[in-house]
């Protein structure tokens, strides 16, 4: 009855309309871990001259770095690497991030988990602008990106690795920060309209202005995209679930003075999606809806003293969700659902960055952050009626943390930090990091990394009717050690990053009772590999492999969903300054994922698939752009999650004005 239960719960939201992006200066990153090629755009048509460029990043620490001094596993997907793929959602983007897996359940909108290094979907944090997104409503305290679209992003950063002493709990196996636009100076307006498969549409607007006391960008999404049945058509399911989604988006930043500087972000989503009953065989439900609203929102008061040396900032942020899951009898299925899911976080702190010279930066500072969940499902079938309720349960984390960055000669770089969490349910936490790294030479890097973390079962995993209030805080210990080699510079390099995780009580659901376990321990560990080639400068390539090899401790077998080889292979080539393309081609082996169709579940293997998409824009003006692209070229057919449907061939094209 449960596990019904559970697969009802099953599916979200999906949807398309368009986009909109102000005619910005092409930036491609192009390195294995991420060295970048930058290439200026005059106001027709772009430049073909391109320079080495480091990236700067402000993810991995509190102290504003860049790739090639930090000590940290580091991938950012820049705003021209979005542009290239035309990504219109998060999840696509994060598809060639090494050592990143991206499982969906059923077409667009459906429940999409994040695994981060062969850790849980609950051990990876999702961030917008620093604000946590991961929701305290769902079971593991995790961050369903299905809904997350690219409208206001100019760029992705990842950081992989225990970066709990940094974000405290669900950073376990690493983070994922999308950073907000930044408005280019005076009044700049696009939009994009384009059209597919299914009866798609997407529709994207943008509007910013930028000056020197103030730049504000603004954005809206509508999607409503069609799709294939969420349970896999190849088991007999054919009721398409469509998907709506509308995203507004904002970020606003303020200088009223030198010494001080005042920042907004707010974003807010609505979804609709249809649904299916369970995936596999008798799935198909024509009037099962998922529907979500999301609200995210952060302030920032940061001041400037001390010719910029001190730099004291306040913050404060705020996020609901809220989900309505129901079902009523029709024609095929005579089942009841009617659910709803609500989660609140609200955070507060403040940090002060000290810098009072080349060779010392320290940053510490102080957070709380309250959590609160509740939640009512009910339903009725053929095993009778269950209820469960979850009635405000609620947490809180106070922390304290101090970082460092040393630095010696302009070659070697050393992060380290430590944290404390004192929760209320699971006592002091404290966790530290250290990440160096050395420029052996101007073409040579060494880096690693090694810390711990910790991460609270979430209000669900311990007061649900399944849940169970004696679970365990899980702990970690990861490291990694790589080199970063330039062989041609600016032509050829490549990256290799080995990597080893031991995660202790861990959280794991039991499919013989249907209740969530702590087992004594699991372990992943890896190899993630990196190259980029620009053989000319209208041609890059680049190849992301991850060897990723996870097993329960307990039972000796793989953690799920987890496929052991991942590659993605991204080539860019642009045969004039107008026209610009995109090919990648995306393989994964086998994985491990239970059938719970069947009593008891049964442990099953999905194979292997490729999946190649292609994109391709003409700028006819400076103005007036053609879009076009083709994802699953070859119409594989694969599943990532066992008996949930997956999208065939999907063309999209259409238009984007810049004014």
């Amino acid at each position: 009855m449960i596990a019904r239960v559970r697969s009802l719960c099953r599916g979200v939201f999906a949807a398309i309309l368009a986009a909109c992006l102000p005619a910005a200066v092409p930036l491609w990153s192009a390195s294995a871990q991420e060295a970048a090629i930058a290439t200026p755009a005059p106001d027709d048509t772009p430049s073909e001259d391109s320079s080495q460029v480091d990236q700067i990043i402000v993810t991995g620490t509190r102290i504003e770095t860049t790739q090639r001094t930090d000590g940290s596993a580091t991938t950012v997907v820049t705003q021209q690497q979005l542009e290239d793929g035309q990504y219109r959602s998060a999840k696509d983007a994060l598809q060639q991030v090494p050592g990143l897996d991206v499982v969906q359940s059923g077409g667009p909108g459906g429940n999409t988990a994040i695994f981060i290094r062969g850790a849980d979907s609950g051990q990876t944090l999702v961030m917008l602008d620093g604000i946590e997104l991961n929701n305290p409503a769902s079971t593991n305290r995790g961050f369903n990106m299905a809904n997350l679209t690219l409208e206001n992003v100019e760029r992705v950063e990842v950081i992989r690795g225990p970066q709990s002493t940094i974000y405290g709990s669900d950073a376990m196996g690493g983070v994922i920060n999308l950073i907000s636009k930044k408005a280019e100076r005076g009044v700049h307006l696009s939009a994009t309209s384009e059209a597919g498969s299914f009866s798609s549409f997407n529709q994207i607007a943008n509007l910013s202005y930028g000056s020197d006391p103030i730049d504000v960008s603004t954005a809206i999404t509508q999607q409503d995209l069609g799709s294939v049945s969420a349970a896999s058509q190849q088991y007999g399911n054919g009721e398409p679930d469509r998907y709506h989604n509308t995203s507004l988006s904002s970020r606003i930043k303020a200088r009223p003075s030198e010494l001080v500087d005042m920042s907004s972000t707010v974003r807010y989503n609505t979804t609709s999606n249809g649904l299916d009953n369970v995936g596999g065989a008798g799935g198909d439900d024509p009037n099962h809806n998922l529907d979500s609203d999301e609200f995210f929102t952060r302030g920032d008061l940061s001041g400037h003293f001390l010719a910029d040396t001190l730099s004291p900032t306040a913050y404060v942020t705020y996020t609901r969700q809220t989900l309505s899951d129901t079902n009523f009898p029709d024609e095929i299925s005579f089942d009841t659902l009617d659910s709803s899911y609500n989660g609140d976080v609200f955070t507060y702190g403040g940090r002060v960055n000290w810098s009072p010279g080349k060779i010392l930066s320290l940053v510490g500072g102080a957070e709380v952050q309250r959590e609160r969940a509740d939640s009512y499902y009910f339903s009725d079938g053929p095993y009778g009626p269950f209820e469960d309720d979850l009635y405000g349960r609620s947490a809180q984390d106070d922390a304290y943390y101090l970082e460092g960055r040393l630095s010696y000669d302009e070659s070697l770089y050393i992060d380290a930090g430590v944290r404390n969490d004192q929760h209320s349910i699971f006592g002091n936490h404290t966790t530290f990091k250290v990440a160096p790294a050395w420029l052996v030479t101007s073409s040579t890097k060494l880096h690693g990394s090694m810390g711990t973390g910790f991460k609270a079962p979430s209000l669900v995993q311990l007061y649900s009717s399944y849940g169970n209030p004696d679970l365990k805080a899980e702990d970690s210990v990861g490291w990694d050690l790589g080199i970063d080699q330039d062989i041609v510079k600016d032509k050829a390099s490549v990256s290799l990053t080995y990597f080893r995780n031991t995660f202790d009580n861990l959280i794991t659901f039991d499919p013989s009772n249907y209740l969530l376990e702590n087992i004594d321990s699991a372990q992943t560990e890896g190899l993630e590999v990196g190259t980029n080639v620009a053989p000319v400068k209208d041609l890059s390539v680049r190849v992301a492999y991850t060897y990723t090899d996870t097993k329960n401790d307990l039972t000796g077998e793989a953690l799920l969903r987890r496929p052991r080889n991942k590659a993605a292979i991204t080539a860019v080539y642009s045969p004039t300054p107008r026209i610009r393309s995109q090919v990648q081609w995306r393989l994964y082996s086998s994985r491990a994922d239970y059938d719970y169709g069947a009593y008891p579940p049964s442990r099953i293997t999905l194979g292997g698939y490729g999946i190649v998409d292609i994109a391709l824009s003409y700028q006819i003006t400076s103005r007036f752009e053609l879009i076009s692209r083709v994802d699953n070229l070859f119409d594989k057919s694969y599943e990532e999650v066992f008996g949930f449907g997956t999208m065939g061939t999907t063309a999209f094209g259409g238009i984007k004005v810049s004014l």
